[in-house]
């Protein structure tokens, strides 16, 4: 099954924001670049005929309270089902989708170098085990996105570049952040636990759709 996964202007613009934030100022317990934390909410529809789940990031939420360094940051498991308990008496049409977290690097050639914008052993580690977010995404999987970001030495003109098709990359000033989208797997094996795993096989992120026409799109009655 292929993923389409389009994100809103003010959960992108928030995720910028958080990752400028702790790359430039760091955090309370560690001065420098840090990671930062936090949780997605939309919508996501499933087309049989077609085979294809559309998946819309609707909301972002930045975990305040998880201390982090360069490379890692620490979650309190309550922070998702004390947020979604809010989201579910205020906006009840939104449903959970996943996580969000930053990769900080202090090259583009680093970031370019490792594909540092993808998932990290530990994070497929971290999420297969999140019993919270398989829960709570419910019944169908979870979703991480990763944005990698770095300092650029020199501005040029730049566009959003779609690097894969589950990745962006875009310049603010001068930094540069790599947007990337993964998708949950669950395989029943018969008399085992399920195996999950993380996967950015089939997911397609799309640009802004007021931003971008596809070939061949046609509108009902035109």
């Amino acid at each position: 099954m292929e993923h389409q996964v389009t994100i809103s202007q003010p959960a992108l613009e928030a995720m910028v924001l958080a990752a400028a934030e702790s790359y430039v100022l760091g955090g309370p317990e560690f001065h420098g670049p840090v990671e930062v934390h936090g949780y997605l909410w939309g919508n996501r529809r499933t087309v049989d005929e077609e085979d294809i789940e559309y998946i819309h990031i609707d909301r972002f939420s930045v975990s305040s309270s998880a201390p982090s360094d360069e490379d890692s940051v620490r979650v309190d498991k309550r922070v998702a089902r004390i947020k979604n308990s809010v989201l579910q008496l205020w906006a009840p049409h939104l449903h959970f989708l996943g996580d969000f977290h930053t990769h900080p690097y202090e090259t583009r050639e680093e970031v370019e170098q490792i594909e540092g914008w993808g998932p990290s052993k530990q994070d497929r580690k971290v999420f297969r085990r999140d019993k919270d977010a398989w829960r709570m995404a419910s019944g169908a999987p979870p979703i991480m996105v990763i944005m990698a970001v770095a300092k650029m030495q020199n501005v040029h003109h730049s566009f959003l570049k779609v690097l894969r098709l589950n990745t962006w990359r875009f310049s603010v000033g001068e930094l540069r952040f790599w947007l990337s989208v993964s998708v949950g797997k669950e395989k029943v094996r018969r008399k085992k636990k399920a195996k999950r795993s993380l996967s950015n096989e089939d997911v397609v992120l799309y640009p802004q759709s007021w931003r971008f026409n596809a070939a061949g799109s046609r509108l009902d009655g035109v």
